[in-house]
């Protein structure tokens, strides 16, 4: 039986306050009895009532960067507590199922201020998710009876949340702030600087407590750490202006806002990832809805994508590129008119910002696009080197652990090698697979479900 968080509590108290917002909630419960417990049937109806999720989102963000609380949080905070760095999916996920298996709710550290990762880097919907938008529990990509984007233990899934073919990332968010509301014990704008052993213990991996060392906000005992900080921040942030040349998260937050496209004629995409690909997406007009935008005032005329091996003709598109990005690739053929929008050259660039404009191979543009991967951000005493692989005990690597430290690294963060069976079942084959969430999600969950209790020696 769910049995509703005091966080999840006041927010459907909230809700159910403002007639605006609980119209889906009081519709749902028409459908109560196909849920598990109404509590589930009232945030499934929310999810689905644009209004009602905005309203909800104001009320979680309003709570979680309450100051009092925080600081209280931060407080009551022990040499027992595990402690997670992200409030990202794989946050969600450990602090789910590490509560649903009777451990306490662990402590989130965000050093941003919006809760969710990087599917809530924006408010409003920018990017659709690789996956298909199915019910059902976890599993392979193969599994026709499975939700890729499944949210081990979340109080409602992905699934509940819209019917469109592919979710958008503010689906997945909503899923993922709702799991942290309910498991979790948050705190934003905590930027973590290092993780070191507090000085006691005798020395072992198991008892050994750390000390947490945060921006302005001083040292925090934890008895475990969990390292949820997801791909990193982006690889060219440094050559971004944030006017003219912007990282694929600048972009996506422009694309959120009013008239994202006004008085962009000529882009430039630089990366041939998936970000790449939801970056082009929103310049041809094939991803959701921009806020505020209308053809005849907000069209890109041309778009020069400088990327490695990538097809460069429709026909290559559609026999090489997966079904999620198939749309892009008639936009590599020429109209009637002899016009492509779409040019793929197949090299490296790199810009150089001009007043008013982006510049590469002499050729100007109104606004260039870095979607070049990423970077981890250093927090002292976690680097990739100082972890070693863990597996649990059917010997199935899971995450990583530190060589000295109680802390786990889980993942995209953890960059787990694939599997020989994975290998064997296709799903090597495609690299962006290494990071995908039908991959890793029960990977963290059969850790957080496993682990024994924090205890000091």
């Amino acid at each position: 039986m769910f049995e509703p968080s005091a966080q999840i509590e006041s927010l459907l108290t909230a809700v159910a306050l403002k007639p605006p917002a609980a119209e889906g909630m009081r519709a749902m419960m028409q459908r109560e009895s196909e849920f598990p417990s109404p509590s589930q049937a009232r945030l499934t109806g929310i999810a689905l009532d644009p209004y009602g999720r905005e309203f909800a989102d104001q009320v979680m963000d309003a709570y979680w960067s309450d100051e009092t609380r925080q600081q209280n949080t931060l407080n009551s905070s022990g040499t027992d507590r595990e402690v997670i760095i992200g409030s990202g999916f794989h946050a969600a996920a450990y602090a789910a199922v590490r509560v649903l298996s009777g451990y306490p709710r662990p402590l989130v550290l965000e050093r941003n201020e919006r809760v969710g990762g990087t599917f809530a880097m924006t408010a409003r919907p920018t990017f659709y998710l690789n996956s298909r938008n199915r019910a059902g529990r976890a599993g392979l990509a193969g599994d026709q009876g499975a939700s890729l984007n499944y949210l081990p233990g979340a109080p409602i899934q992905a699934a509940n949340v819209s019917m469109v073919e592919y979710q958008t990332n503010t689906d997945m968010a909503f899923v993922i702030r709702l799991a942290l509301a309910q498991f979790a014990d948050v705190v934003t704008n905590a930027n973590v600087l290092s993780v070191a052993r507090d000085g006691t213990g005798d020395g072992t991996r198991v008892g050994t407590g750390v000390v947490i060392e945060i921006a302005d906000r001083g040292s925090l005992p934890a008895g475990r750490v969990i390292d949820a900080r997801g791909l990193g921040d982006p690889d060219d942030r440094d050559v971004a202006n944030g006017t003219t040349i912007l990282t694929f998260p600048q972009f996506m937050q422009r694309m959120a806002g009013m008239w994202p496209l006004r008085g962009v004629r000529r882009v430039a995409m630089i990366g041939g990832g998936d970000s790449a690909k939801c970056a082009v997406e929103s310049c041809l007009g094939i991803a959701p809805q921009p806020f505020m935008a209308a053809t005849a005032l907000d069209r890109v005329d041309r778009i020069d994508w400088y990327a490695d091996a990538l097809p460069t003709t429709c026909e290559a598109w559609q026999q090489n590129i997966r079904g999620r990005y198939q749309a892009i690739g008639r936009y590599l053929r020429p109209d009637r008119f002899g016009v492509r929008r779409l040019n793929v050259l197949n090299r490296r660039a790199q810009p150089v910002a001009l007043p008013g404009a982006g510049l590469i191979d002499g050729r100007t543009y109104d606004l260039v696009v870095l979607c070049t991967g990423n970077r981890e951000t250093d927090i002292d005493g976690l680097g990739l080197g100082s972890f070693e692989e863990y597996t649990t005990a059917d010997e199935n690597v899971v995450a990583l652990l530190h060589y000295n430290l109680p802390v786990f690294r889980v993942g995209p963060h953890a960059r787990l090698p694939f599997t020989r069976q994975e290998r064997e079942d296709g799903i090597a084959d495609i690299a962006a697979n290494a990071v995908s969430l039908f991959r890793t999600a029960n990977k963290t969950a059969a850790l957080a479900a496993t682990l024994r209790a924090t205890k000091r020696a």
